[in-house]
């Protein structure tokens, strides 16, 4: 993969990403989305601090984070098919609603376990799958023009990051400072803030489809089957990778160590993301995420034989820096595969595949430590990483064959 540019100075960079934000309504879309996807990174960890804080048990915490957590895979896939049919505008304020009344249900559900397991249901189910939707804006805004689309995706990624580094921060601090329940109540009023702004943002919507196009779902598009794979190939890695550094923190007496160690991971992948969104790369988008998702298994090797937290830090750092550059590359591939009447949907089909991939890798790495111990199970994202390689190998068509009504 040859990059068609030479040296890239921090401003040349930076130029990339000002001029996709200055697409008409670029910034008030991006904006309004990072609103409402912060709550992504505020919830999950706020259940289990509240749960366990009113319960003493863990398992009941964890138990009801997995199912806020399988509801909103699941139900994404539903939400962003209705989404492309009825528009973004009609939709979110009502996902948004509902998904607030979830959350309203659990917390004053006073530890009742059914009723708290039914709110967080129907809040998961409801929570507008916001990658998705604000990526599909990305692809309508931009037209599908290659290169800028791939700096749009960077400048998302990059911002996931951001979200995934300072919302459990500010859910701790709040919980601590404020009460237990005040995170989930300002999750409940960043996810509204968000999505009505959104909402309003109504001439970046993304087409709707209609009667006129019979175009079937997002997964029957030629080789689409195969990118909710690799989506749950990359979740295994984070999920995977993120256990078993607990754990090797934990074995080296260092486990607070364990939080700087997973931040260097997504500052890593942050100015990978940034690094790679604002070239122009002369090889086709398949080749592309061939060749980082190889590197990214190439990247992850070192940490099998790390025998300290600092060099493990070090390997850490730069392992991140590959994560991005494939994740780019998989929503660009998504983009290129399906017509733009599907696209949320089939943005989501990967974000699904990603977080029922980060369980998977969450729970079997925990029995691979046990029965193996800890620096072997950092062959599990490696893993991962190939496997997505190996399906991104799968032939794609040049062309769609369905409308792309752009």
């Amino acid at each position: 993969m040859h990059s068609a540019t030479g040296g890239t100075t921090v401003s040349e960079m930076l130029a990339s990403y000002r001029e996709v934000l200055r697409t008409p309504g670029a910034m008030r879309f991006s904006s309004a989305a990072f609103v409402a996807r912060l709550p992504m990174a505020i919830v999950m960890l706020a259940i289990v601090l509240y749960v366990s804080e009113s319960t003493g048990s863990y398992a009941q915490a964890g138990a009801l984070a997995a199912a806020y957590q399988i509801a909103a895979a699941i139900g994404g896939l539903v939400s962003s098919r209705i989404m492309d049919r009825r528009g973004q505008r009609a939709t979110l304020p009502v996902l948004a609603l509902l998904n607030v009344s979830g959350l309203l249900l659990f917390l004053l559900s006073e530890n009742e376990l059914v009723l708290q397991a039914i709110g967080l249901t129907i809040a998961g189910a409801a929570y507008p799958p916001m990658s998705s939707v604000v990526r599909s804006r990305w692809a309508t805004a931009l037209n599908g023009a290659p290169d800028q689309l791939r700096t749009g995706f960077a400048w998302e990624s990059v911002l996931d990051e951001l979200i995934f580094t300072i919302g459990p921060l500010i859910t701790a601090v709040m919980a601590v400072q404020l009460g237990y329940g005040w995170p989930i109540v300002v999750a409940c009023v960043l996810t509204v803030t968000g999505c009505l702004l959104l909402a309003h943002e109504h001439r970046t919507q993304p087409p709707i489809q209609t009667e006129r196009h019979d175009l079937g779902n997002a997964l029957g598009q030629p080789t689409m089957w195969r990118v909710p794979i690799i989506g749950a190939a990359f979740g295994w890695v984070f999920g995977s990778y993120e256990v078993t550094t607990v754990a090797f923190a934990a074995d080296e007496g260092m486990a607070g160590w364990s939080g700087l160690v997973l931040g260097l991971w997504a500052a890593g992948s942050g100015l990978g993301g940034l690094w790679f969104g604002q070239r122009t790369w002369k090889a086709p988008l398949q080749r592309q995420l061939v060749v980082c998702t190889f590197i990214l298994g190439l990247a992850l090797i070192p940490a099998i034989f790390v025998g300290s937290i600092p060099i493990l830090a070090v390997t850490t750092f730069i392992a991140g820096a590959a994560i991005s550059p494939g994740l780019i590359s998989t929503y660009a591939l998504v983009e290129r595969l399906v017509p733009a009447l599907l696209l949320t949907e089939a943005l989501t089909w990967t974000n699904s595949g990603m977080i029922l991939g980060y369980a998977a890798g969450t729970s079997l790495s925990g029995l691979f430590i046990d029965s193996f111990g800890t620096s072997i199970s950092f062959v599990l994202p490696v893993l991962g990483a190939w496997c997505a390689c190996l399906l991104a190998l799968a032939p794609t068509p040049t062309t769609r064959t369905t409308p792309a009504a752009r």
